[in-house]
């Protein structure tokens, strides 16, 4: 792993194993690395193999790896689990053996045992400590109880190690200038309020849970309806209000807000829908990851009515799209289907800041009603859209059966086809959607959506014969992606679903039939497993 090393902790579930995955990332971010943490733990409460997978290197794009350089376990089942996964030449440890639940005794609580591994950790990586102590002192800075406790816990792991510092002879070297470190969640949330949401209803459920604690800290008007159908239709009533009204939900609570996703589109309300993938169907592997909703969340409702989906793949995108997600919404008066999933809302990755400060997010509510003359809400147009007015604005009637433009309900033939041609033209201007990455000319094209995207990116790096071709909106389907895919020599396709869904919209779309490398085990791709794949 040149350039690159990799660390697993694992333990029990309620032993703290995401929070020391997020305070050792941002740590070594403060010694100018580039960061990945990789969470994964099951449906439990208690007990079960909660394991954090941490990459850091001083290149920016960083993706999972099948093996690790350095295991620190908690328990011998969970060393046992993952002893495998050490490259040859590694180093595993066992907190037991190593004294660290005997620190947490001597502290007084059980609880502070993950902060004497970070400290151990950081003598065998061989850092030095007052950096590790000002992150864990940024992360507990409101509770200084706590805080005191792991400080002290970490500066005794740290003595436990004096006899093996350095010894995983780290040979990569940090870069200089600031580093951000995000979760796509958190990412996401920030594009959110950037976009002056003023309205959410959101039912809990993994993997945007994360989503609604952050909400529930701001100004916005956060709604915890009773179940997922509730949600969408205050979001839809908050819309019609005036509001910028999102829900956030996964392909099961997304299951039950169809019915209302249709009412959106046929009353061309704007409402944004965050769908988090998970693994299906039903319930699944509910806390594990996947990127098969996509033909789900294009087709959803029955009858036809237009709707914009966007795939974020990284940080940037992630706080752009949840920003542009309201202003598509209102622009052109249809809902907007966010799609994201587990792994990249709830991993946490690192950019240099300016990057991130380079992201500029605008406020666009579309074509207004200027308050003159006669009002229709659905005033047939070139365009398709209509002037939008408010409640108390003017009088004016909002209608999810087919309607005229006034809004009064109808099933005459003319009117119905001519709403439907409105409706139909809305989207046809519709611009970008798809980017790409990497050396012209390259013998091959890789073809990804949504979170593969920093993992090809992370690929292509240090595969110059391949480049990417990287969809953040495939819906509608981008009309310059077409002409890109056609000059690509080769073309494959890599995406987490078990039938290949982007494939078989680019051969509906294009008529090309590119090949496809599929994975569809509520993990993502590693590299090394994409290496092999690719072959």
């Amino acid at each position: 792993m040149k350039n690159r090393f990799a660390i697993k902790i694992s333990g029990p579930a309620g032993a703290g194993m995401m929070q020391a995955g997020e305070t050792l990332s941002k740590a070594l971010n403060r010694l100018g690395f580039f960061s990945l943490m990789y969470p994964e733990y099951p449906s439990r409460i208690r007990g079960g193999d909660n394991h954090v997978q941490v990459v850091f290197s001083s290149r920016q794009f960083l993706s999972p790896q099948e093996k690790v350089n350095l295991l620190l376990a908690f328990g011998l089942d969970n060393l046992l689990a993952h002893q495998d996964e050490v490259i040859e030449g590694g180093l595993n440890f066992e907190a037991g053996d190593i004294g660290l639940g005997g620190i947490a005794d001597k502290l007084g609580n059980p609880l502070v045992a993950n902060s004497a591994a970070l400290g151990f950790l950081w003598a065998v990586l061989g850092f030095d400590l007052p950096v590790l102590k000002e992150q864990l002192a940024e992360d507990f800075a409101e509770k200084k109880t706590i805080k005191d406790l792991n400080l002290k816990a970490a500066v005794a792991g740290f003595e436990k190690a004096k006899d093996i510092w350095g010894m995983a002879k780290v040979k990569t070297k940090g870069i200089k200038g600031k580093i951000s470190n995000l979760s796509g969640n958190e990412a996401l949330t920030q594009g959110i309020l950037a976009a002056e949401c003023s309205f959410a209803a959101i039912y809990p459920m993994t993997p945007i849970n994360s989503i609604l604690s952050m909400l529930a800290k701001t100004k916005v008007n956060l709604f915890r309806p009773e179940d997922e159908i509730a949600g969408i239709n205050a979001a839809i009533g908050a819309a019609y209000a005036g509001g910028r009204a999102m829900v956030a939900t996964s392909g099961g609570g997304f299951s039950l807000m169809v019915e209302a996703l249709g009412m959106a589109g046929a009353a061309e309300v704007p409402v944004v829908i965050v769908v988090g993938q998970r693994t299906g169907p039903s319930t699944g592997m509910a806390t594990f990851s996947s990127q098969a909703d996509l033909n789900f969340v294009i087709n959803a409702g029955h009858g036809e009515f237009p709707r914009i989906v966007l795939t974020p793949g990284d940080l940037e995108e992630s706080y752009r799209l949840g920003a542009e997600a309201f202003n598509l919404a209102e622009r052109y008066q249809v809902p907007v289907i966010l799609l994201t999933d587990k792994y990249l809302a709830e991993s946490c990755f690192s950019r240099l800041k300016e990057i991130l400060d380079k992201v500029v997010v605008r406020i666009d509510r579309g074509k207004l009603f200027d308050g003159k003359g006669e009002y229709r809400r659905y005033a047939l147009t070139l365009d398709g859209i209509s002037p939008r007015a408010f409640p108390g604005q003017t009088v004016f009637l909002t209608n999810s059966y087919e309607h005229d433009e006034y809004g009064f309900s109808t099933d005459e033939v003319g009117i119905r086809e001519e709403m439907m041609a409105k409706r139909g033209r809305k989207l046809i201007g519709l611009k970008g959607g798809v980017e790409k990455y990497g050396e012209e000319g390259a013998e091959t094209t890789l073809v990804g959506w949504g979170s593969t995207k920093e993992i090809l990116l992370d690929f292509i790096t240090t595969h110059p014969d391949y480049n990417l071709v990287h969809f953040w909106r495939p819906w509608p389907f981008p009309k310059e992606a077409e002409e890109i895919l056609r000059q690509a020599k080769k073309l494959i396709v890599v995406e987490g679903n078990f039938s290949g869904q982007l494939v078989d919209l680019i051969e509906k779309e294009t008529g090309l039939r590119p090949k496809r490398v599929l994975k569809d085990n509520g993990r993502p791709f590693y590299k090394e497993e994409l290496a092999r794949l690719l072959k």
